[in-house]
Formats: structure tokens, sequence, C-alpha cells
């Protein structure tokens, strides 16, 4: 096979994409917005550089934050003829990976050339914190104590600085300042003790070998000299350290990232490290993506409406043609919302002919329990998917295990352990590994292996469905449609974001709830929750359904106004839908549909979703429209 033509790499690219692909050699960054083909730009950017001979693939390096994302880069350069037949070997030579996994190749080359052992990276955190916390573990802050550190470790600060750090944010600790400063001091310790680090140990290690050995520092840029970062608005200190170690003094740097996606800062993440890029955006040149292609035009004004809300500037817009309205659904308590959910479900299902095209989305892990309950209970087909932090944290901590020795010893820690010693969801996971040996006495065994098994196997996982995931976990992914659920006062800003950083945040995480929906979105939110009054979140003031322009009354329509209400079967058949309607909400006719209301529809003589909406408006022509539109169906 020949070596690709490249210009055959550039095919299918628009105005900006192949301005990006194309730039010069030097700092360019690529502000990219939802469905604007990031992917495809970083990709066709590394293949255009080695094309042309202006990057070798072996010291192309490309930074990712998911191992699947660093998966997909590669699978997708590997589709593409870079190079030779005879140099076929060389592809594989392409590195990505995350900043974790490319500080722990970094060390281990680092270490075997410096005739020093290197350090194990600790299978078993939750373990060492419940040492070092005791009691202040055992009441259930193990799992937001060591978040604390990790949000600390990724701001480069030590126990003092981070508690003062919390302090002018407003976090909320779950032990004393001084506390928290001894737990964080002796957790430190407690590693060093052991020989072992974390991940965030692999970056700052690389980062101090660096700092005081430029033959190291140069001996990187040596081997990384074309550097490309995916998701860069979610840099955080420490990850930006790493990277002023791999970019030298003459960058040869393809940064790409979306403002309006920096929805970790929670987690150590400062989105203004990518707006800024100290010592870095010299010279730079910079490319706006704004064209989104997998939203529809509604979707994206709807989005873009919820960033300005949240004070954000937005110029994004779709480039697919136009699409069904925004579905509003407002409820009176959590009940009717999880029962409303459960029929926006079936209607999208009825539409795109497939559950696994349908996610729920929420804020809250509480949430998304709550509605996968309610789905399961109308025999709706869910992918089970644990949410509960605490046991993610687990299975994760698990899944990073490198032999069958190590899950055993990890399992037996965590269920040898006193009952009040250890979370519930940590021993579950140290069962489910029991269970996995048991059944794989021989053989090769690690974390990844368990993981696969525990996907595959283990009970009430469902693999086809309705997706139930909370805004968080939906990044990345998109859906033929979406329910933003929950989107009221004090979910949405989450009633913990104080500051107007945090608000702002919490603006750009509801962007990117609504961007995941390629083609239906629909957005719930109740009155009432937990016997509080909520009400829509301030984000969703004056949101733009979408709807169409009115067309002028057909023939059929102005007819139908000389026929008596009383006589029309249509109103007849609305009617006995009202009143049945009433009866299962306990409540008058007139409180479900007003007799002008009702006029209203039979008059216009609804024939789909939107013409209901515009004789009701959205939030009782969004609630009342699928039932509306089958008891017409059935006069």
């Amino acid at each position: 096979m020949s070596q690709v033509v490249p210009d055959d790499i550039l095919l299918g690219l628009d105005a900006q994409q192949l301005d990006a692909v194309t730039a010069g050699v030097g700092t360019v960054i690529v502000r990219a917005g939802a469905g604007s083909g990031k992917t495809t730009v970083l990709t066709r950017r590394v293949a255009w550089r080695v094309a042309n001979n202006t990057a070798d693939l072996e010291h192309v390096l490309a930074i990712t934050f998911t191992r699947q994302a660093a998966g997909e880069l590669r699978r997708r350069i590997r589709t593409l003829n870079l190079v030779d037949d005879e140099d076929a070997p060389r592809r594989s030579e392409f590195t990505a990976g995350t900043f974790h996994a490319i500080a722990l190749r970094l060390l281990k080359q680092r270490f075997n050339d410096t005739n020093r052992v290197a350090p194990l990276v600790v299978t078993n955190r939750m373990q060492i914190l419940n040492t070092v916390a005791g009691a202040d573990s055992r009441a259930g802050g193990a799992f937001e104590l060591l978040t604390l550190i990790d949000w600390a470790h990724a701001r480069n600060l030590g126990p003092v600085e981070a508690t003062t750090a919390f302090q002018e944010l407003g976090r909320r600790i779950p032990v004393t300042t001084q506390r928290f400063t001894e737990i964080f001091t002796d957790y430190e310790k407690a590693k060093r003790k052991r020989g072992v680090v974390d991940l965030n140990d692999l970056i700052s290690l690389v980062v101090h070998e660096a700092k005081y050995d430029a033959a190291f520092a140069e001996s990187i840029r040596w081997q990384y000299r074309h550097i490309h970062v995916d998701e860069a608005q979610d840099m955080n200190p420490l990850q930006y350290s790493f990277l002023r170690v791999l970019v030298g003094k003459t960058p040869d740097l393809f940064i790409v990232g979306d403002p309006h996606q920096a929805i970790y800062g929670w987690n150590g993440a400062d989105h203004t490290l990518f707006d800024d890029l100290p010592d870095l955006s010299a010279g730079s040149y910079v490319v706006e993506l704004p064209s989104n292609y997998r939203c529809t035009p509604q979707i994206v004004a709807a989005a873009v409406h919820v960033l300005k809300n949240a004070g954000h500037d937005a110029n994004e817009k779709s480039l697919r043609s136009d699409g069904a309205p925004i579905t509003a659904v407002r409820c009176a308590t959590e009940q009717e919302e999880l029962t409303s959910i459960c029929e926006q479900v079936l209607r999208l299902h009825a539409v795109t002919g497939s559950w696994d095209s349908i996610a729920v989305l929420s804020r809250t892990n509480k949430l998304a329990s709550e509605i996968v309950l309610a789905l399961q209970g109308a025999r709706v087909p869910v992918q089970e998917i644990r949410s509960d932090r605490k046991y993610a944290a687990a299975l994760a901590e698990a899944s990073s295990l490198s032999s069958r020795h190590a899950l055993a010893v990890w399992a037996a820690d965590a269920i040898d352990t006193p009952d009040d010693d250890t979370d519930d969801d940590i021993k579950e996971v140290a069962m489910s590994i029991r269970m996995y040996l048991a059944e794989h006495p021989s053989g090769p065994a690690d974390g990844r292996s368990f993981q696969t098994w525990t996907a595959t196997t283990a009970p009430l996982t469902q693999h086809h469905g309705v997706e139930v995931l909370t805004f968080h976990a939906a990044k990345g992914r998109e859906w033929t449609g979406v329910i933003v659920s929950g989107a009221e006062t004090g979910l949405l800003p989450h009633s913990s974001a104080i500051s107007a950083e945090a608000r702002q945040e919490e603006g750009r995480l509801a962007y990117v709830a609504c961007t995941r929906a390629a083609q239906h979105l629909v957005i719930t939110w109740t009155d009432k929750r937990g016997g509080k009054r909520t009400g829509p979140s301030a984000l969703l003031r004056k949101l733009p359904l979408g709807e169409s322009p009115l067309a002028p009354p057909t023939a059929e329509i102005r007819s139908r106004r000389s026929v008596p209400l009383a006589s029309d079967p249509l109103a007849v058949a609305l009617k006995q839908w009202r009143s049945t309607a009433a009866r299962a909400s306990r409540c008058e006719p007139q409180a479900v549909l007003t007799d002008a209301e009702l006029e209203r529809l039979v008059r216009a003589n609804p024939q789909n979703d939107l013409d209901i909406v515009a004789v009701l408006g959205p939030i009782i022509g969004g609630r009342y429209s699928a039932r509306i539109l089958a008891a017409i169906a059935d006069q």
C-alpha cells in the first residue's frame, strides 16, 4: 500500500478545521466547541505533519484525559497509511496516553537509567487513609478526605496551604482544619514508609526529576518533540507543570480544548490555564471551531442560551438541519418527575426505535439512582451502572491492580478488616474479586481482567438499554435522545456551588449535558423536591424551545371553527381524556386544562407535539402532549 497523499488528509474538513490542521509549526491553540470534530482535527493534524515531513511519527505524543480517548486516537492513526510498508512496524511507535500513563512510562525509564528501584503505584489508597484517619474515616468521610487530598495535589498545595485554599473557596472539610492537616501529612508519610506512590505522585516525580537534572529534561524533549494535548480545558496546575517540562524553548505544541466544557474545578482543574497558557501563548496561533455537527439548531440554541444565562459568551452554531423543538416538562413533585421521565423515555423509544440511543442525565448520583429504579419499575431496559461514588472509586482502585497476588491482597485487606473500619462498597468490590479469583484459579489475572469480568459477568449487568448517568459521567458521550432531569433550583446550580466561579462551572456543566443530545432534548424539573420549594433553574430563564412559526390555518381548521364544540368529536374526546386525567390526579378537570385551553386545542386540531406546545405553551404542552395526541388518535 502506498503512502498517503497529503491532500487526501484534508478531504471533508470545513474552513476552520482546515486552518487548524494546516497551521504552521509552533504553538497552535484550537478552541473547539461541542460536536465540532476536535478528534478528527487532532488526528488529521498528526497525519498532515507526518505526511509533509514536518514531524516524525515516533516522536509524536498525544496526551488525553482518558484511556478510551487515547485508544481512539491510536485507532484512527492506524487507519491512516502514514509510512511506507517497509516501515510499518514504526506505526505502533505513535504515543498516546493520559498524563499519568506518560509520567509512569518516563519514570520507569528514568529509574532504570539511574539504577534505582522504581516505586510501586499504591493499590490500596483507601486502606492507607483508613489507617491514618482512624475514627474520622470510619465516620464516613474517607472518600471526601481523599478527594480533598487529590485536589490539593492537583493544585500543587501542601497540607497547610490546602486548608487555607479550602476556607477561601468555602469548600467543606469533613473534619477540623487542624485534623485535616494531620491526616494529609500522615497519609504522605505512610506512602513513603510503604515505598508506594499514587497517580499524582507520578507526575510530581517527573517534574521534580526534570527540575534538578537538565539532561533528563532534554532527553524527554528529544523523545517527545511534537506535543498534542486533548481536552486541555481540564488541565490542573500539576499537569500544566508536567506540560512545561515536555515543551522546550521552541514549542511544537498543538493544544485542543473547549472553555465551555471545563467542568472539573471541584477536582483541581483550572480552566484559566487553557485560557492563558502561561509562558506558552506568546506567538501562538489561535483557531476557533464554532460549528456543531452533532446537535440540531434547536439544541445548540438552548445550550448556548444556558451558557449566556451563566454569564458566558458563546457563539456556537449548528450546521445540521432543523430538528424537533426542546421538550420542557414541569412536574409538581419528584415522584411526578420520575413518572414523566418514564413517559418521555417511552416516547423517545417510539421515535428512535432503540433503547441504546437514549440517556437520562442527572446532576447527582442520588437522583440517578432514583431514576434507574423508576425505569426498571416501568420495565424499561437500563444499562446497569453503579453510580455510587464510593463503589466507583473502589472498583477503579481494584481495576488498577497489576497481578493476581495484588488482587488477593487488596480483597483480603478489605474483607478481613473489622466491619466498622471498611465501607460496604469496598467490601462489595472485594467480594467480587474473590468470586472472580475463584472462577479463574489459574492463568493470568489482574485488575483489567477483573474489570472486564465485572462488566460482562457480574450479576445485574445490563448491556443494552437506556443509560442513566450524571452530567460529569456523560462528558464525551452522545445519544440521539437525552433527558436532562432535575434542572431546578438547588440542583442546577447545585446548592454547594457558593462562589461565582463555581456557579459559572455549573452553567458549563448544564451546557455539557444539553449538548449530549443529537436530535431530541427533554428538560425536566420539579416545583417541590423533598418537601422544599424548587422551581426551574435560573439557567433555563427564557430558554428557547425552537418552535416553528405557525402556518396559516388550513381549510379543515377553518371549517372546524364553525362546528359547535358540544358536538365536535375532538372536543368530546379531549373532555373525556381531561376527566380521566383529573380523576387520576384527584383534582378538578379545570386544573388539568381550562375550558378556554381545551377550546383552543379543538380549534387548532393539533397533529403533533409542536402544535400542542404552540397552543398550550411549553410547560403544559410539554407535559400533556403525548397523552393528548393519544386521545386524539383514539377518537
